[in-house]
């Protein structure tokens, strides 16, 4: 039996939805466990990353339809990808991001590095689309002629 079309995506935005909102509202570890909030942050990167892997594509075909909607579809090839937040030793999970270009490139795509940037009092964030999981700021480089078209934040 085949899920209607619209029909996949509402379900898809609800199951993503309440595992955000669980996330955010659910139980909070005591407060002499200072331990116990940073591995219940591990768990839910670690739980976004498996959302964001599990159903990148019911969640591209939900930003394809949106963006649709109000005449702003991507064009080209799009994929929906988790974001990694660059540091030093490796990347932290953080959300997803969808992104577009031709579709041999796109195809490249594993994940968006967000790199923050300072200069001075200036701050800023790059989004950049990789082809690693694994990234060390040293050794971080983009795809060709591959962009990012949506950006999603769940929180922690």
């Amino acid at each position: 039996m085949r899920m209607d079309s619209k029909l996949r995506n509402v379900t898809v935005l609800v199951v993503v939805w309440a595992f955000v909102l669980g996330c955010a509202v659910g139980p909070r570890p005591a407060q002499s466990l200072d331990l116990g909030g940073a591995i219940g942050d591990l768990v839910k990167i670690f739980g976004i990353g498996w959302v964001v892997d599990k159903f990148s594509d019911d969640i591209d075909d939900a930003i394809n339809a949106v963006l649709a909607q109000h005449e702003a579809k991507a064009a080209g090839a799009t994929k929906v990808v988790p974001i990694l937040r660059v540091a030093e030793g490796g990347g932290t999970a953080i959300g997803a991001a969808q992104v577009m270009g031709p579709s041999v490139q796109v195809e490249k795509a594993t994940a968006v590095a967000e790199i923050e940037l300072t200069i001075g009092d200036f701050r800023g964030r790059a989004l950049l689309p990789i082809s690693t999981k694994r990234s060390v700021t040293s050794s971080v480089k983009g795809i060709e002629g591959v962009g990012v078209s949506a950006n999603i934040k769940f929180p922690i």
